[in-house]
């Protein structure tokens, strides 16, 4: 009699657990997961968070706070448009901004738009649990630099 009521609760527990679909590897797994800025400004903090959508789509938010304030926020979306991967960037105000990706790796990418005015180039590199971005055009460059962050 216990063991099949070790039988049913187990087949209970299994069965309220979230059922989450399994999407097919895809180009910029490496993105997947909560992410914190390491190298900010003190006072601030900024984070990333990346989930793959479907098999050719990834969507992405970064935001900033300060004193548990949030001072920036943007939306961003990778998608594959034939052969083409397209980075988009939203920051709640301007319209999206498409960046085509030009280069990329198992571990990296970078993206370009010469027609924005910053920034024209959006670099990511993924290395043992790190990522670095560098947003940059010919003038300036801002690099960020992101631990994964336990779930």
């Amino acid at each position: 009699m216990k063991s099949i009521l070790y039988v049913f609760s187990f087949l209970a527990i299994v069965s309220c657990q979230k059922n989450k679909e399994k999407l097919p590897k895809g180009d910029f797994d490496y993105l997947i997961g909560n992410w914190e800025r390491t190298n900010e400004q003190d006072g601030k903090e900024t984070f990333e968070v990346w989930e793959q959508t479907a098999q050719n789509s990834y969507k992405g938010m970064g935001y900033t706070l300060q004193e548990k304030d949030t001072t920036w926020k943007e939306q961003m979306r990778l998608v594959q448009r034939d052969t083409m991967w397209i980075l988009e960037i939203n920051n709640g105000v301007e319209p999206m901004v498409p960046f085509t990706v030009l280069k990329k790796t198992a571990t990296s990418f970078v993206a370009h738009n010469p027609s924005n005015e910053f920034p024209t180039h959006i670099q990511y590199r993924y290395f043992d649990d790190t990522i670095t971005a560098v947003v940059s055009s010919e003038d300036m460059e801002i690099p960020f630099v992101f631990w994964k962050v336990e779930e």
